[in-house]
């Protein structure tokens, strides 16, 4: 030890030295847990920040890395603020940016629109949607009809194919005072698993997402691939996109598998988007509008609204009307899961905004007219109105945002799936009936204070299906060749395509000679046609006269030996047997009966589930066609709904050029012995006329079957009104007709009453101003 070291020792052997030093030596303590504290505030602070610089780099997979470049946080945030936004939203509607011209300088102006549209299906007769058989021209002229009903907005599910951009680029380039906006689809498959976070679902959606984008800015080329459209887009229609949404009806059973799957995900916290606390499914769908912005924003440095389509079975209310009621019904519980855009919010990075998306039709479910709330709903006309009130507890639940019903509407189908209290049933409708029934449901939305009324659908599409008539349209596959007029789905346009040869009016000048199938002789002239949509026939006699004798004309769809060898009024058993019986007592009192062993009628708390086919037999008893519409239910407060069956056996009477008798099965002109039949072939269970098949059920099963037909045959005989006589038309007994089929159905287009009617309802729903949030 040095002579230093040892002088220090004794020096700081004495007490008050010591003291001196352990004072010092204290503060030096202090001093470093305080740097030491800082240093580590300082390391949690430069952490947070590399967290936060890798939420916005990284993108969750490697395959989304490919999908978007990396950047920095600053670029991302630069790239935000310079964005170009021409379409915002605010509390109840979009926001349009528009140039104006004033003294000389332009002038940035915002102004709020009422979005009014339609959903454009494409599927044209003979194809599916995804066959995109649609072409320029027919865009065109579409979008040309759509602006001239006064429509602002046209919405698409998907990609479509480079000839819609084309067309609506130069549509708009045409007619730039008065344009039309896209709501542009991003369409969602369904997640094999059930869960849509599964990895592989999740990264073909985003890529979904980025072909949207990529094509609205004309920036594409989509390679071929099965059910989806394919080409070169280099129309850049991106100034009249005003929104993009996001996926599908989200069906409540994968929703629940996506948050049973996934329970520890309760929030997303994005830079475009964030949800602080919600269910797994809310939060997918946060992280997939938070990547559509982000896309657009970091590739295109543009930005719009977002949204997903949300439909009523995930509304955020409780309704106490909805249960499942039977194990051996196939639905679901419509209020076990909701999804809720209250949960959704935007950063200060995502200036365009959000706004919330809904399919609401007002007969189903249940609760929209079961519920107690909605059952004493007034629209703004003082009326009784179940679905106004429906609306106005949506609206409530979206606040701050608009509310657009991205899909609504009433079909002029014969066919009725769903009746309701009020009248809005699906179907059952003529055309003018569903024009100003149509009209209710626009002012409702209107009214409530939603910010947009898109219509359910443009065209009438013959590929669509309907749960009440599915079963017996067979082959499946041949659905989009032929047109049912008693399936809903099918008949839901503002635009009529059909093929319809005949009118039913009284009038032969589209009849020909040639379809004349009565023999000479005969009390009435009897002759058949048929097209995609009806089988028609005609009697002509000035001898015909209802009220002093009924006429009934007896039906053999296929198998002389099968149906019913005893008709009414016929003493004798006949030789053929006969499935359909049609009896025309006066013009308000028509029927198609069918052969009893031969109806179609079930009921699912039945224990028996009949087989569809014709037999022999000889109790000529014919009973009305009906199906079971709605079943009976009671809700869970105990209130009883008793169940409904749609009775398709009366011929209804009127001119079928006119609207309110659009849907008509008959006319009589006594002044020239004519009468006019036109029977869907649906109530003659013909499964697809395009090849004439018939229904022909095989027993054990588990499909519908059916079989060809190559012919009608036909018996018309008279009974007198006073002592019940029967008379055949012709003593040469029945008449055959034959079934032509087709594989390329001809068609044309019409437009409906509703067309005129939403073309001055549009032109009148204005607005004026908007709260700015």
């Amino acid at each position: 030890m040095s002579e230093y070291n040892k002088e220090v020792v004794a020096n700081i052997g004495t007490p008050s030295q010591r003291s001196f030093m352990i004072s010092k030596l204290k503060y030096l303590v202090i001093f470093s847990f305080a740097a030491l504290l800082g240093f580590t505030v300082y390391k949690m602070i430069k952490f947070e920040d590399s967290v936060r610089e890798t939420r916005i780099v990284r993108i969750g997979s490697v395959a989304e890395q490919k999908l978007l470049p990396e950047i920095s946080s600053s670029e991302i945030r630069k790239r935000a603020e310079e964005s170009e936004l021409r379409f915002k939203t605010g509390n109840k509607y979009f926001s349009v940016q528009e140039i104006k011209i004033r003294n000389g300088e332009n002038v940035v102006e915002w102004h709020p629109h009422f979005l009014k549209g339609v959903n454009m299906g494409v599927a044209i007769p003979g194809n599916y949607p995804s066959e995109f058989s649609a072409t320029y021209d027919m865009y065109f002229n579409w979008f040309r009809q759509i602006a001239a009903m006064n429509a602002n907005t046209v919405r698409i599910y998907t990609v479509l194919p480079p000839e819609f951009y084309e067309a609506f680029a130069q549509y708009n380039i045409d007619n730039n005072s008065k344009p039309l906006y896209l709501m542009q689809g991003v369409w969602a498959d369904d997640a094999d698993s059930g869960d849509y976070f599964d990895k592989g679902y999740s990264e073909r959606f985003r890529k979904e997402i980025k072909d949207v984008i990529d094509v609205v800015h004309g920036n594409a080329v989509i390679k071929e691939r099965p059910g989806h459209a394919a080409g070169t887009y280099a129309r850049n229609v991106s100034n009249y996109v005003i929104g993009i949404l996001l996926g599908r009806e989200w069906e409540p059973s994968t929703v629940i598998t996506t948050n049973n799957k996934n329970k520890k995900i309760t929030k997303f916290i994005g830079d475009f988007i964030s949800l602080p606390e919600g269910n797994p499914m809310e939060a997918w769908l946060a992280e997939m509008m938070d990547f559509t912005v982000r896309y657009e924003t970091q590739i295109y440095r543009t930005q719009r609204p977002v949204s997903f389509v949300n439909w009523l079975p995930l509304d955020p209310m409780y309704h106490n009307s909805e249960f499942i009621e039977s194990r051996k019904v196939r639905e679901y519980d419509n209020d076990i899961e909701s999804i809720d855009f209250r949960k959704f919010y935007r950063t200060p990075l995502f200036k365009a905004g959000i706004y919330s998306a809904y399919h609401a039709y007002p007969y189903y479910p249940d609760y929209v007219y079961m519920d107690e709330k909605y059952k004493g709903g007034i629209n703004h006309k003082g009326e009784k109105d179940n679905y106004y009130a429906y609306l106005e507890d949506l609206k409530d639940n979206c606040p701050g945002m608009p509310l657009v019903i991205a899909e609504y509407g009433l079909p002029s189908s014969r066919g009725n799936s769903h009746s309701t209290p009020f009248g809005l049933d699906q179907g059952g409708h003529s055309e003018k009936d569903q024009a100003e029934l149509n009209r209710t449901l626009t002012e409702d939305i209107f009214h409530t204070g939603c910010g947009g009324a898109i219509y359910f659908e443009w065209i009438d599409e013959w590929f669509k299906f309907n749960w009440l008539v599915m079963d017996f349209e067979v082959p499946a596959e041949r659905r989009k060749l032929w047109h049912n007029m008693e399936n809903p789905e099918q008949n839901f346009g503002v635009i009529a395509v059909e093929q319809r040869t005949k009118t039913v009016d009284g009038i032969s000048d589209d009849w020909t000679e040639n379809e004349k199938i009565s023999s000479s002789g005969s009390k009435a002239e009897v002759s058949a046609s048929s097209d995609a949509e009806y089988f028609y026939m005609k009697l002509k006699s000035d001898k015909l006269d209802p009220t002093k004798e009924k006429i009934f004309i007896a039906i053999d769809t296929y198998d002389k030996k099968k149906g019913s060898h005893k008709l009414p009024y016929i003493d004798k058993a006949l030789d053929r047997g006969y499935e359909f019986l049609i009896g025309i007592h006066s013009k308000d009192s028509a029927e198609i009966l069918v052969d009893e062993n031969y109806s179609v009628y079930s009921d699912i708390y039945a224990d028996f589930v009949p087989v569809y086919a014709s037999k022999e037999n000889n109790n000529g008893k014919f009973v009305r066609q009906i199906l079971l519409s709605n079943r009976e239910r009671e809700s869970l407060t105990g209130e009883k709904v008793s169940r409904k069956v749609y009775d398709r056996s009366s011929l209804i009477h009127g001119n079928s050029s006119q609207a309110e008798y659009s849907n008509s099965n008959m006319f009589i002109d006594e002044q020239s012995g004519i009468i006019e039949i036109r029977l869907p072939w649906h109530l003659l269970n013909v499964t697809d006329p395009s090849s004439g098949q018939v229904l022909n059920d095989v027993e054990g099963t588990p499909d519908i079957e059916s079989i060809k037909s190559d012919a009608f045959n036909i018996l018309v005989y008279y009974v007198n009104s006073t002592d019940n006589s029967a008379a055949f038309n012709s003593s040469g007994g029945d008449y055959k007709f034959s079934l032509k089929g087709w594989d390329k159905p001809e068609y044309r287009m019409r437009e409906k009453e509703s067309y005129r009617e939403f073309k001055e309802l549009f032109a009148g729903l204005k607005v004026t101003e908007d709260l700015e949030k």
